[in-house]
């Protein structure tokens, strides 16, 4: 198989020759390591992004539309910016490609009622999803990043102002998760036009311990704009991956109704149970994830990096529809070592038939109490 066949059959719930290997996207001290001087701009492009596939020997790659908010294109430059909905960002080395929202642009109706909403149907917005199709010509799956209803207001009006219109104005808030998701979709639309293999759609909904909002409000409010976002995408027949961070435990009934093949990044430090999700959903949803990028990637040892990877393909990988990731992305805080200990175990022990003798034997030669620290 080569990585797009690997990709897609683990993502449709099959298995492969080998556990897949997905990225979001690599921290750039990380890319020069790899590219040196070959490396064609210090901003996120798509000569880049399949060249970092290639050589690292992952099976997809990632990439975006311009417009989709937080995440610094090819077309965007310097530390600070405002987008086409006037929302200004910060970002740094550290945090690139993604940046941080410093401006809350929607305020109140009356803010609303005077933005001019972009035009999500620019030709330019798919310049970068275009050419990467065009690179990874079939041998590399080709992921297409858009946002969710939720994500993109609160990058545009603040999780304060939202959780106030909960209350004081729900058929605003109603309103304006509408509008997102709407726009969004025709992102996906587009990406999915010039040929993407599969979507992912980043909505984070939890933080470490919760959600950002009660599970009721998130009933209410999101989820059936969410669900009418993947619905519309889903039916073109293209594969849906759902992105949320954070402790998602008191959605899950709801997420594994949705339309969606794939769920990511089962963050660990968020008490998402990779085992348990496994044995319950397991049988229809493909599991993208969950290797700590928070702790054990930044911080730990290669053989602890090396042991959690093998806990992953322990609990997950049986039967397939499993893919090998970090639980958000290999960032740019990740020692080189430790991002090639996933990439090298996984293709060392993750291939098919697996060979479960040995990834046990190998997790108890990296017991706790023999890794050094």
């Amino acid at each position: 198989m080569n990585g797009c066949e690997r990709f897609l059959t683990a993502l449709h719930g099959g298995v492969p020759d080998r556990v897949p290997l997905f990225e979001f996207y690599w921290g750039l001290p990380f890319i020069r390591s790899v590219l040196g001087d070959s490396q064609k701009s210090l901003y996120h492009n798509a000569d880049d992004e399949v060249a970092m596939s290639r050589a690292t020997g992952i099976d997809m790659v990632y990439t975006a539309p311009y417009g989709m908010t937080s995440f610094t294109s090819i077309q965007l430059h310097g530390e600070e910016y405002q987008d086409e909905w006037g929302t200004v960002w910060g970002s740094n080395q550290d945090s690139w490609p993604g940046a941080w929202p410093k401006t809350e642009v929607v305020k109140s109706r009356e803010d609303w009622s005077k933005l001019s909403i972009p035009d999500p149907t620019l030709a330019m917005r798919i310049e970068q999803p275009r050419r990467t199709v065009e690179l990874a010509n079939g041998e590399l799956a080709v992921v297409g990043g858009i946002r969710g209803p939720f994500s993109a207001l609160w990058m545009l009006a603040g999780l304060v102002c939202m959780s106030e219109w909960i209350y004081d104005d729900p058929m605003f808030l109603d309103e304006l998760l509408g509008e997102m998701g709407r726009w969004n979709t025709e992102l996906g639309l587009q990406l999915i036009a010039v040929g993407v293999d599969a979507v992912i759609i980043h909505d984070d909904w939890g933080m470490n311990k919760s959600t950002f909002i009660g599970p009721d409000h998130w009933r209410q409010f999101v989820l059936p704009h969410i669900t009418q976002e993947i619905e519309t995408l889903a039916d073109t027949s293209t594969p849906v991956i759902l992105h949320s961070d954070g402790n998602l435990n008191l959605l899950i009934p709801e997420i594994t109704e949705l339309k969606i093949h794939g769920l990511n990044p089962l963050q660990r430090s968020a008490k998402m149970d990779l085992a348990e999700i496994k044995a319950r959903h397991g049988d229809h949803l493909c599991l993208i994830g969950n290797i700590n990028c928070s702790t054990t990637l930044p911080h730990g040892t290669p053989q602890e990096v090396e042991r959690e990877v093998l806990e992953c393909l322990r609990d997950a990988a049986p039967g397939g529809g499993y893919v090998m990731a970090p639980d958000h992305s290999f960032h740019s805080a990740i020692p080189f070592e430790n991002t090639w200990a996933v990439l090298n175990t996984c293709k060392k022990y993750g291939t098919y038939p697996l060979d479960r003798d040995a990834i046990q034997a190998r997790l108890e030669e990296l017991a706790p109490s023999q890794i050094p620290f």
